[in-house]
């Protein structure tokens, strides 16, 4: 069954099974839900474009470029593709991340050192607050970050951030926690790995992870600071740095980030590896795993500027094998972000063709 069919059918069936328990408790005709977008490919700037989707469905914000070498912040209307806004975030320093609490009222902005809170519904900033300095040697620089995540209660943002360079060094990289009610950082904790994938906190649970070249790094968020539990066994020869967990929070997902094609399967429980899935045999670089709300299906952007240009691998998490004919290729020669709406069947890819910036929305019923 392809990819469209698939998604097809399973919103048939929860629509109508939502519709039957509102008719029965309400009359009401129809089930209300998130929104999905119509497929396009949307110019949003230049030269990079990150998005986050709100939990309706209704508004993908990206964070995109101007040619004057400035960072924005736009509204892409879903359904239409009419683009809005401008928020100035200061200059663009390349290294683009961003987060969206789940009520979708703050959106954080980390480029490079400086993360920007905002809130989207009024389009405003809410202030900056640049990183904490890294201890280092004499000369050394500090690292470059690897990815940010929200605690579920939207209390907490966790930044992950490569250790300190050297001439030939890379120190312990670090967790950092910022108090989004303070916006303030609050701690800075070592883990014992140097160059860091995406953070992830397990829904749900007191639990955060790091993907990295050592493996996969647990940390207990029950204290008053984050502490490193283990290195997941296993995940070391995976190279897994690239992480996305199940909704439930009952299965972590993790991917090669270093030109492999394989990834891991891991039971947050136990700290073990309960399964290995191959999505190619070729050598790719894999980005932004995103889980689907229904937990059936991963996301995998292949980003590997050889070729044929990135693509989307998709991964049957009922079976971890390859969801065949469910590759979907895109338009972009780079990305710089990449989401799963809420509905579940669009996808939302943000990067570029040489210096524009677009917002490609692949609509997969």
């Amino acid at each position: 069954m392809s990819i469209k069919a698939l998604a097809a059918a399973r919103t048939s069936v929860a629509l109508a099974a939502a519709g039957a328990v509102l008719a029965l408790t309400s009359g009401a005709a129809e089930a209300a839900g998130p929104v999905s977008g119509a497929e396009a490919v949307i110019a949003v700037g230049n030269e990079v474009a990150a998005p986050v989707v709100s939990p309706d469905g209704a508004t993908a914000y990206v964070v995109t470029a101007t040619a004057q070498g400035g960072l924005v912040l736009k509204t892409v209307d879903t359904r239409t593709g009419v683009t809005a806004g401008g928020l100035a975030l200061g200059p663009n320093r390349w290294m683009v991340f961003t987060a969206l609490s789940a009520d979708g009222s703050r959106l954080y902005v980390l480029d490079y050192l400086t993360l920007s809170v905002i809130d989207v519904r009024s389009m405003s900033l809410l202030g900056t607050t640049v990183l904490p300095d890294q201890p280092r040697p004499s000369g050394g620089s500090v690292g470059w970050p690897a990815g940010i995540a929200l605690s579920p209660d939207g209390a907490t943002l966790y930044v992950s951030q490569s250790g300190a360079q050297t001439v030939g060094h890379l120190g312990n990289g670090r967790v950092l926690s910022f108090a989004t009610a303070q916006r303030a950082f609050t701690s800075a904790v070592e883990y014992p790995a140097s160059i860091p994938g995406n953070v992830v906190v397990r829904p749900g649970g007191h639990d955060l992870y790091v993907g990295s070249e050592a493996g996969v790094v647990h940390l207990d968020l029950t204290g008053a600071s984050p502490a490193v539990t283990r290195v997941v066994p296993g995940t070391a020869a995976g190279h897994d740095s690239q992480l996305a967990f199940s909704p439930d929070g009952t299965r972590l997902f993790a991917v090669n980030g270093a030109n492999g094609g394989a990834g891991d399967e891991i039971d947050p429980v136990t700290d073990t590896v309960t399964a290995r899935f191959t999505l190619t045999t070729t050598s790719v670089d894999f980005r932004y795993p995103q889980v689907s709300p229904d937990g059936t299906r991963l996301y995998v952007v292949d980003d590997t500027i050889e070729g044929a240009g990135p693509s989307v691998y998709v991964l049957d998490t009922t079976t971890d094998t390859v969801a065949q004919g469910e590759a979907q290729a895109l338009n972009e020669e780079r990305v710089n972000g990449f989401a799963v709406g809420p509905d579940g069947h669009t996808l939302y890819a943000g990067g570029t063709v040489a210096s524009t910036a677009s917002l490609q929305i692949v609509a997969l019923q």
